[in-house]
């Protein structure tokens, strides 16, 4: 994008941000054409309106907990090794003053001062 571009794009953001702040928001969305939303191209998309919007939702639905599953995963891998740490002397977890973990790991020294 030429010097140019990015002047002229950074000066409409500064228009619209005016423009919301007076109040006068502009048009707003009042519909969507069937049928006109884009989809992965390894997903088939139905031929009616009806299976289209059911097999889109199918299909973020199962990215969705895919992505979920992939979280817990990590989260547990993560537990681990800091569990790992712990044990061989790296890291220490903080306590409260009730001598209870917060959840927020330390790394243990080497003796560098």
């Amino acid at each position: 994008m030429s010097v140019w571009g990015a002047a002229k794009r950074g000066f409409g953001k500064a228009l619209r941000a005016h423009r919301i702040k007076h109040g006068k928001r502009g048009k707003t969305i009042t519909g969507v054409k069937p049928m006109s939303g884009k989809i992965p191209w390894y997903v088939g998309a139905g031929k009616t309106p009806e299976k289209r919007a059911k097999i889109v939702k199918t299909h973020l639905a199962l990215e969705r907990s895919r992505k979920i599953d992939k979280a817990v995963k990590d989260i547990e891998t993560g537990k681990k090794t800091l569990k790992h740490m712990e044990a061989t002397g790296q890291a220490k977890e903080l306590k409260d003053y009730k001598g209870k973990g917060t959840g927020s790991w330390h790394r243990k020294g080497f003796g560098i001062k």
